[in-house]
């Protein structure tokens, strides 16, 4: 089977810096189309160049050329997905059961009250390098909501002395409150040791899971990145949890991610934590394709009367460019 592809530029705007390492609020990536015997595939193509991904010229450029990366071998693996469900006329989504989300907050304590006035449970923070200003963040989120469920992410950026600052400062009932530890500082220090066996809290690893070994509880999958069938074979192995997010990438990612999410909690008993990461697309300004997707709210809302991951009619209005 020969297959054509095809890229589509864009460019998402969010509202601030959407993690710890970069303050840009336009983000740029691509769409890929791959054709075979007239039958239309797609995926997404969304580095974070900051975390250590290859610039979105280079991902084109080895799509085009053959040479199949990481990252542009999970786009095509959604393409091909996408493809074989509009050949047959369904949706990804029918019949599957995708996870509820958790809320994913850049920002104060104005954007968790939000969240909460939506329906969520359980937010994921996004923090920041001020160990003061987290202090202070987590504080008052305690004293205003106390029962809500807690995710820190820090994308690597919070120093030894500052975690242990704000495990021991915040009390016995904020860290009751908190659910894990994204990736606080480089996985091998032994401060993850220290830290989750003298304040109780758990920890997850992001960059790097595939490869990821020592004493974590959460293995956090990006299918945009993540290969999640392995990753899911070697946390049930080691009595981890697995939280399937998606990769703040455009509403084509998103859905890939909501299927993967949905697929990996139908094969792996138990294995997927009930609270996913796959309502993202609020983070970013609207557009028809997150219209499609609706208010963001824990749960999953897939295009109705779709193919595929949806957006049959916003696709084909697109300028596709042939590589």
């Amino acid at each position: 089977m020969k297959s054509k592809i095809y890229i589509h530029r864009y460019l998402m705007h969010s509202r601030q810096g959407l993690n710890s390492r970069s303050h840009l609020t336009e983000h740029e990536g691509a769409l890929i189309k791959v054709e075979v015997d007239g039958v239309s595939g797609y995926g997404c193509l969304h580095p974070w160049v900051e975390l250590g991904d290859s610039s979105l010229n280079e991902l084109i450029s080895q799509l085009k050329e053959g040479r199949i990366s990481r990252q542009v071998n999970c786009a095509l693996e959604c393409a091909d997905a996408d493809r074989k469900a509009r050949a047959l006329g369904v949706s990804l989504f029918d019949d599957l059961e995708v996870p509820m989300s958790h809320a994913t907050i850049v920002g104060g304590i104005d954007r968790v009250e939000l969240a909460v006035a939506a329906g969520f449970d359980t937010v994921k923070l996004k923090m920041g390098r001020d160990g003061l200003a987290n202090s202070e963040l987590l504080n008052e989120l305690h004293e205003i909501f106390p029962e809500l469920r807690i995710r820190l992410d820090f994308n690597g950026v919070s120093g030894v002395g500052a975690m242990e600052h704000l495990l021991r400062e915040g009390g016995e009932g904020l860290r009751r409150q908190i659910d894990f530890i994204e990736d606080p500082f480089p996985l091998g220090d032994p401060a993850w040791n220290t830290l989750r066996d003298k304040y109780g809290v758990k920890f997850a690893v992001d960059r790097g899971v595939s490869k990821a070994v020592g004493e974590f509880d959460v293995s956090v999958v990006k299918p945009a990145i993540n290969k999640i069938q392995k990753i899911c074979d070697a946390a049930q192995m080691a009595g981890r949890n697995v939280v399937v997010t998606s990769y703040m990438d455009h509403p084509v990612g998103q859905c890939y991610a909501a299927y993967c999410a949905g697929k990996a909690n139908g094969e792996y008993l138990g294995l997927i934590n009930k609270r996913c990461g796959l309502m993202t697309h609020g983070l970013y300004e609207p557009t028809e394709f997150t219209a499609k997707l609706g208010d963001v709210s824990p749960n999953w809302n897939s295009s109705s009367n779709a193919t595929g991951l949806g957006f049959d009619d916003l696709l084909d209005t697109l300028d596709w460019v042939n590589i």
